[in-house]
């Protein structure tokens, strides 16, 4: 087997090169900037958190800043006039339903005079005894016989009489002295002009006082009788308002009257003496009994009508509603009534003197001096917070009004 034969390798000459030596690079030196001192930071950072605190204070203070104007509104009267007409049934706006009643009455009544210019007179007291006998005889007694009390007090027979034997007869007596001595009580009298066996089986009683001795007359006034004619009036009304009331057939919580005086004489001319004085008195009464709670309604309605702007009730004097019967015809059961109803009113929120842009910037003063010179409020007070806070904002929405 024949053998491989090499090929004789070729040397190929190298060439050497040198190496230059490399000279070293000179270092250059940076040089850095020198460091921001901490303080400068912390003087930063303290500006800032101030700045934040202080515009945070500012919102803060905008936001919560307020006034709030309180007011005591001055009251203002207003009255509601209104004419109604009344029906049995009612068929219309402004018509209630009534009952209509005309009686006539009349009377006299006595009256004691006070005691206001009275004069006491001196007079004779007289009274009435009754004279007993237990004898068996008749005993006659003439007119001026003695009758003597047991504290020596003499009285005298007004007209003789004859006491009866065993019985009994009343006689009148007088005082034998005028004046406040006569003026005696109940008493037994001895009838000293009899003999003394007689004088214990004829004696008398008096049941009653006996007056007269000292007697109080007044000097009636003008006004006195005016003031017992209104008595006696009242008594009338009352009297009628009994017998009308009983003949309704419903009840009525509103009543009005109508009087008319037909008659009024005194027994006495004004500026009289007299322990005693008469009052004659006659009224024509006119009575009308309606449905008040539709009455007020309807006033009511009439009295906001009159309500100006910027007013608010207070309250309605209902109480004090006044009804007038102007006409009146029990034949037809109509009649025609005036009213009259009052209340209170204040200025309110609403009103043009308390809008809040009036007060933008003013100090409490300024703002009460404004309101009280123009009649809106009766005295002011103004609250700011917070509380260094001395003027109102200018923030509207931040300015709060209270009527009290």
């Amino acid at each position: 087997m024949p053998t491989k034969k090499s090929a004789p390798k070729k040397r190929v000459p190298v060439k050497k090169t040198t190496r230059k030596k490399v000279k070293p690079v000179e270092k250059i030196s940076i040089q850095r900037p020198s460091a921001i001192p901490l303080v400068l930071y912390r003087r930063i950072a303290i500006s800032f958190v101030v700045i934040v605190a202080a515009a945070l204070a500012s919102v803060l203070y905008l936001s919560t800043m307020q006034a709030v104007i309180i007011v005591d509104s001055t009251q203002s009267p207003i009255t509601a006039e209104l004419v109604l007409h009344t029906r049995e049934v009612p068929v219309s706006d402004g018509q209630i339903k009534a009952q209509i009643f005309e009686r006539t009455i009349g009377k006299t009544k006595s009256f004691v005079p006070s005691a206001e210019g009275a004069e006491e007179v001196v007079g004779t007291a007289t009274g009435k005894v009754t004279i007993h006998s237990t004898a068996s005889f008749n005993q006659p007694l003439v007119k001026t016989t003695r009758l003597l009390t047991g504290d020596g007090k003499l009285f005298r027979l007004s007209s003789g009489v004859t006491v009866p034997a065993g019985g009994s007869v009343e006689a009148g007596v007088y005082a034998d002295v005028d004046g406040k001595e006569g003026d005696i009580g109940p008493t037994r009298f001895s009838i000293p002009g009899l003999s003394e066996v007689r004088q214990k089986l004829i004696y008398a009683e008096s049941s009653d006082a006996f007056v007269g001795g000292v007697s109080t007359i007044s000097v009636v006034s003008e006004d006195e009788l005016e003031n017992a004619a209104k008595v006696v009036e009242q008594e009338l009304v009352d009297e009628a308002q009994q017998v009308m009331k009983a003949e309704m057939d419903q009840e009525f919580s509103g009543e009005s009257l109508s009087i008319e005086v037909t008659q009024k004489e005194f027994s006495i001319k004004p500026n009289t003496q007299a322990d005693k004085f008469d009052v004659t008195m006659t009224l024509k009464i006119g009575a009308v009994y309606y449905d008040r709670a539709a009455a007020e309604n309807i006033a009511v309605r009439k009295l906001y009508e009159g309500l100006g702007k910027g007013q608010a009730f207070t309250n309605v004097l209902s109480d004090e509603m006044k009804v007038e019967v102007q006409q009146f015809s029990q034949s037809t059961g109509r009649a025609v009534i005036h009213v009259s109803l009052s209340g209170q009113t204040i200025t309110s929120k609403t009103s043009a003197a308390l809008g809040v842009s009036r007060f933008v910037g003013m100090t409490e003063e300024e703002v009460r001096q404004l309101l009280l010179q123009e009649e809106v409020a009766e005295s002011v007070d103004v609250e700011f917070f917070p509380f260094w806070v001395r003027r109102v904002p200018r923030l509207k929405d931040h300015i709060y009004i209270e009527i009290r």
